[in-house]
């Protein structure tokens, strides 16, 4: 993607993101630690969050701590920016500086809770999930309400991505009861968000909107900018899954000017697919596949992995675009949207040129009724399975249908339990034998 930040570069040639530690290096940027920490401070704490000075203030220790502070703040930013790797290894260090400085409880918790954040972006949820419990123990023994409710809604995000909803749940709710008892409003409205949009993925379209509406009231009351654009591209998605087309691009629109006011790349891809979506629904199938490919490109520049159930809401909006126009035209148009920067995708995005639409009924008007197919296998289904009788692997499945491996893996099982087989070479089989291969 062009444009797209390269991770080795933003490392110091010591391999450490704030530069090399120790001797006349280290003395010599106290001032710089003192500057960023105070960003740290200003940025990551919370009334009634306390960060410990862990000791003496005087010589290497007086710089160890702000240091410390310094690297969580860092640690925050690439968050922020969506960069994990960046954030991991702010994380690592900090935990590393733990055994030279007493930084006390409360912050050896925050630099956990980063660390859990990069485990949980690659996918390992359960190192996530054993970071965010260790995040807690440690926000416990400090006594720090906020930190404790932090911790929750982490150990929550990845019980959820788990599979443990109903507990998952459960750590929200008291999360968000803990941080309306002690008045952490950027911490209630990041768990109403978060709680909201679990609520989206179950199919729960209505408390999940009504739960991302309180968090936008609330950001807005306050004047956060930072967590206001996932609140804000929750409701587009919420308003798009329920056919309120009009309604979603507003949301999403206002998502991507804040994506690219605070550089959340993450976010914009979100909406970007967004938009993209509203655009197949109005049959303007160009504008669509070019903003799938800027979404796309965007993840794999951050090595993200969308959900499941996000893949089952994109898919009937990517296949409208794609038939749409073709197979040879779809690869171009996605091509075209890779090629695109953060700032170039949005610009597109929203941008009042008028888009090419095909004389084809859109997405959600009368269409000629599926055709019935062998064993009640779908189209989609039809599809993947003449490319496993074709020898495709699950993973050239996904990129020949612009679909997860995952969403593969999930229409296989379908495919399986319908056809009362359980391998490749049973479905194979039944492909040939009508006709379908």
């Amino acid at each position: 993607m062009v444009g797209a930040p390269r991770r080795g570069a933003r490392q110091h040639e010591s391999g450490s993101l704030l530069g090399a530690r120790g001797g006349a290096g280290r003395a010599g940027t106290a001032l710089g630690w003192s500057f960023v920490a105070v960003l740290g401070s200003a940025w990551a704490l919370q009334p009634g969050e306390e960060v410990d000075r862990g000791g003496s203030e005087e010589g290497r220790t007086y710089v160890g701590c702000r240091e410390a502070k310094a690297l969580y703040a860092v640690g925050l930013i690439a968050i922020a920016q969506s960069d994990a790797y960046r954030a991991e290894v702010a994380a690592q260090e900090g935990i590393a500086l733990s055994t030279e400085v007493e930084i006390g409880s409360s912050l050896a918790a925050s630099f956990r809770r980063v660390l859990g954040f990069a485990a949980g972006w690659r996918g390992d949820y359960e190192q996530a999930k054993e970071l965010a419990e260790e995040s807690l123990k440690l926000s416990r023994q400090a006594h720090v309400q906020v930190g404790i409710a932090r911790a929750l809604f982490e150990l929550a995000n990845n019980l959820t991505y788990l599979g443990d909803r109903e507990r998952g749940k459960e750590l929200y709710e008291e999360a968000i009861a803990l941080c309306r008892e002690v008045g952490n409003a950027s911490g209630l409205g990041g768990g109403l968000l978060s709680l909201g949009y679990f609520l989206l993925l179950e199919g729960d379209y209505e408390r999940g909107a009504t739960l991302n509406e309180e968090a936008v009231a609330l950001f807005r009351e306050r004047g956060y900018k930072g967590n206001l654009e996932f609140a804000v591209v929750n409701l587009g998605w919420a308003a798009l899954l329920r056919g309120e087309h009009e309604r979603a691009r507003s949301y999403l629109e206002e998502s991507l000017m804040l994506c690219k006011e605070l550089g959340d790349r993450l976010t914009a891809s979100d909406g970007l697919e967004g938009l993209a979506c509203v655009y197949a629904t109005e049959g303007a199938s160009e504008q669509a596949g070019r903003l799938f490919g800027a979404a796309l490109a965007l993840r794999e520049a951050i090595s993200f992995q969308s959900t499941l159930e996000e893949d089952a809401w994109r898919e009937p909006y990517v296949a409208e675009a794609r038939s749409l126009l073709g197979e040879g035209s779809w690869e171009a148009t996605l091509a075209q949207g890779r090629a695109m920067s953060m700032e170039e995708a949005i610009e597109y995005a929203l941008s009042e040129e008028e888009p090419f639409t095909a004389t084809l009924p859109k997405l959600g008007e009368p269409s000629a009724p599926e055709p019935e197919h062998p064993a009640g296998l779908t189209s989609r289904e039809i599809e993947v399975l003449g490319l496993v009788a074709a020898g495709m692997t699950s993973a050239q499945i996904a990129k020949e249908l612009f679909l997860s491996p995952r969403t593969v893996e999930a229409h296989l099982a379908s495919i399986y339990h319908k056809l009362g087989v359980t391998s490749r070479v049973g479905a194979t089989r039944f492909a040939l034998e009508h006709g379908l291969a």
